[in-house]
């Protein structure tokens, strides 16, 4: 499979009294397209740190961020959010006041992406697809229950026709049962539709769904396994 995201020697710290505690240090790595990844490492180790350096949410403060082999600075910050790359969130950031059909076509109006002529029913398609029928998609978003809103986050995702995916704590707020769900769409994003998924999570159960099982430690990705199946 090719690379589509590498990380080449990334630092990162910040000023912690009259130290300075890294939390990056020279880390490299390399993301392939079509495989399901997942971030372990206790709180403070740089999980959401590194899904925002990733995300261009954040600069780094030395090293590179290469998508599909160029940088995030020749890409461009602005145009990397916008066109490359997508987050879901742990708690949704979907837009409270829109429906959930009008969250997904929202950012279809803001991409640079080519997307279907029709894009109100290129949305309703996905939402459908992800199970969230058109009586749901068109009530206040907020009136969904969370592993739909959780469900209209990824659809909206998708929406740009991204090829990679980045997802801070995804299912940290489902039950057991939706969190099975959500793990489920994100494998077959992967698997198949050659999406790039990379998923922070404390779950060790949610880690054991993923292809690749990686763990920050001591400012390094480690690479605990490989070949997950899922059994839920």
């Amino acid at each position: 499979m090719t690379t589509l995201l590498s990380l080449e020697n990334l630092n990162y710290g910040y000023i912690d009294g009259s130290k300075r505690r890294v939390i990056l240090d020279d880390l490299s790595y390399d993301f392939k397209a079509g495989t399901f990844y997942t971030i372990l490492g206790p709180s403070g180790s740089g999980k959401t740190t590194l899904l925002s350096l990733m995300g261009a949410l954040e600069k780094t403060q030395g090293g590179t961020i290469r998508f599909d082999g160029k940088s995030l600075d020749d890409i461009g910050y602005s145009t990397y959010r916008r066109n490359h790359q997508a987050i879901v969130f742990q708690q949704f950031n979907l837009i409270p006041y829109l429906n959930a059909h009008q969250n997904v076509l929202n950012v279809m109006h803001i991409t640079e992406n080519d997307l279907p002529e029709d894009k109100s029913g290129t949305a309703m398609k996905l939402l459908e697809r992800f199970g969230i029928v058109e009586s749901k998609a068109k009530r206040p978003v907020s009136t969904l229950s969370g592993g739909e809103q959780q469900r209209v986050a990824i659809a909206r995702a998708l929406a740009t026709n991204v090829k990679l995916i980045l997802a801070d704590e995804p299912t940290g707020n489902l039950d057991t049962a939706t969190q099975k769900e959500i793990v489920r769409i994100f494998k077959s994003l992967a698997d198949t539709h050659g999406v790039c998924v990379i998923i922070v999570t404390h779950s060790d159960e949610v880690a054991k769904t993923s292809d690749v099982q990686l763990r920050l430690k001591d400012g390094k990705l480690i690479e605990q396994s490989k070949g997950a199946t899922y059994a839920g």
